[in-house]
């Protein structure tokens, strides 16, 4: 096991009714430290306070790993499947979604969380009117998070070099590039003509193609604490595993360690737990 001051997950979610504080000895156990948690869509909520339960849970789950002595990262944001709740529930997706990004907002101004998201697009084929209001709805999401300097991690389809410079140009009409991050990111993704930071899932391959790249990225689990899913979409503890893996292939593992699990997260969500 890697011992160093800092080994952030960068995201992934906990969930009460998954391994949940289990997970989280699992992953110190492995030599992690610090993980960015992020709220898990839960439809068992009414749509009329969905957003403000949702949020609450997840900044609950956050502190009591935080209690368990790892430092914690919140963030909390309408995920784009949202909308199929409310067009199920009979009430207007865009407007709801955009109610829960303005409470995200506030929530993130109080000092509760951090960032917000996962906004964007469906991970899947959508009719056209569906992807414009995703569009729509991740516009609104960048202007606010401009308004309150907040940064915003994007959820997308795997995207093409066209598909970055379309979310490009779209991110650079509303707030500033370095502000938002492609969450579940490809490490093929690194060689697009792009500045959107991304963030790796840690697989062996993607770990060893971003090193080659020399590019900037941070590391991901994207893990879903779910029990009838163990260890989708990775192991908690690969972040920490795929320490060792560089440790034992690059002489300068350390400065690449201060680098994506401190620098590079501290630059992004401007915490002061990473300990530069």
């Amino acid at each position: 096991m890697v011992i160093f001051r800092s080994v952030f997950d960068n995201f992934l979610h906990l969930r009460r009714n998954g391994y949940f504080l289990d997970a989280v000895e699992e992953f110190k156990k492995y030599g992690g430290t610090s993980m960015n948690i992020v709220n898990f869509p839960d439809y068992n909520y009414a749509p009329e306070d969905h957003y403000t339960k949702l949020y609450e849970e997840t900044i609950s789950v956050a502190r009591e790993a935080s209690n368990r002595g790892v430092n914690t990262v919140i963030t909390i944001g309408p995920y784009p499947l949202d909308y199929f709740y409310f067009i199920s529930a009979g009430i207007d997706p865009i407007l709801s979604m955009k109610t829960g990004i303005d409470l995200a907002a506030r929530m993130i101004r109080e000092g509760k969380a951090d960032a917000m998201g996962e906004i964007g697009f469906p991970h899947f084929p959508v009719e056209d009117n569906v992807y414009k209001d995703s569009g729509k709805i991740l516009e609104y999401a960048l202007d606010v998070c401009k308004d309150y300097d907040i940064p915003l991690i994007l959820h997308t389809e795997d995207m093409s070099s066209h598909g970055y410079a379309k979310i490009e140009e779209i991110i650079k009409k509303h707030y500033s590039i370095d502000r938002v991050m492609k969450h579940h990111a490809n490490a093929v993704d690194l060689g697009y003509s792009t500045s959107i930071l991304k963030s790796l899932v840690a697989s062996r391959n993607n770990v060893r193609i971003a090193l080659e790249s020399g590019s900037d990225f941070l590391l991901e689990t994207d893990y879903t604490d779910q029990r009838e899913k163990p260890g989708k979409v990775i192991p908690v503890y690969s972040v920490p595993k795929r320490c060792e893996m560089i440790k034992n292939s690059c002489i300068n593992y350390s400065e690449i360690f201060h680098r994506i699990f401190e620098e590079i997260p501290y630059r992004f969500y401007r915490k002061e737990f990473f300990d530069l």
